[in-house]
């Protein structure tokens, strides 16, 4: 990835009040983080999936173009909840509460027990059953691996500020990605199987869960999965002074992993485009 090529820097060349806003909060002049997070970083994600929902262009793929998104897609989904369970424990002794609402997602992620069992076990399945797309086992391409390893080295990080906005980053970009997911089984599942949406009940559920506020799974009143978790996090960064966040740190945490996500995207869009050449 080069400033050429990011999404995040093509995003702030066409709004300089936001890159002025993220060079203050950098610099320490910018200290508002309710206003960085709503007016500005938000927004950020909002646009930079639009690009990349618009350049996947999942209604024009074909099978193998397809299939090769789900098996990537999949693989983030098989450790999430260790890096939860990790990033809670390295932020334990900072910020208890901010520990609470990653062990929160850890277990929601990874299957409380009497519960919806663990998301990667829900997909996976979903995928087996409606698709006969087995995952489990996948090796990934290297794209994947340096995602995965990106993960990793943040939730080690000694600065739980940083892991702070990482994990923001990582969970804000959720709803995006899992629409432009649900667009892309779907369209496996018309080129194969001629069944897309609630013609494929398992990977119809695992969508609703994550997406609708109303589902039976979700466990915050109001709010689908993915929207409490983007809240949870969020709130760390809106109210930084009351939670003693480092606000220059969770921004540069926020950025190492929303450019990570991005140029992950948008190194599988090339290989996207190369199958089909």
């Amino acid at each position: 990835m080069t400033p050429e090529t990011s999404y995040v820097h093509a995003y702030l060349n066409v709004h300089p009040e936001t890159r002025e806003v993220v060079e203050g909060a950098l610099l320490g002049t910018f200290t508002s983080g309710q206003d960085l997070v709503e007016k500005h970083l938000a927004p950020m994600i909002d646009w930079v999936y639009e690009q990349i929902a618009d350049q996947v262009g999942a209604s024009e793929l074909n099978a193998a173009q397809a299939r090769m998104y789900i098996e990537e897609l999949s693989v983030f989904a098989r450790y999430n909840a260790q890096f939860l369970k990790q990033a809670a424990t390295a932020v334990e002794g900072f910020c208890p509460e901010l520990a609470h609402e990653l062990r929160r997602n850890h277990l929601e992620e990874g299957g409380e027990r009497g519960k919806v069992p663990a998301h990667f076990v829900l997909y996976s399945r979903a995928l087996l059953a409606d698709l006969g797309l087995l995952v489990n086992g996948h090796v990934p391409a290297a794209e994947t691996l340096t995602l995965v390893a990106l993960h990793q080295f943040m939730v080690g990080s000694h600065m739980p500020s940083s892991i702070a906005g990482s994990y923001y980053a990582t969970e804000a970009v959720a709803i995006a990605e899992t629409e432009i997911l649900r667009d892309i089984t779907d369209r496996y599942g018309l080129l194969t199987i001629q069944a897309s949406g609630s013609e494929l009940p398992q990977l119809d559920y695992y969508y609703r869960l994550h997406l609708d506020d109303d589902h039976e799974g979700t466990q915050v009143a109001g709010l689908s999965v993915e929207a409490a978790h983007i809240e949870g996090l969020a709130q760390f960064i809106k109210k930084s002074e009351l939670f003693h966040i480092d606000l220059p740190q969770a921004l540069d945490g926020f950025l190492q992993i929303l450019e990570a996500m991005a140029d992950w995207w948008a190194q599988l869009i090339r290989r996207s485009q190369e199958m089909n050449r």
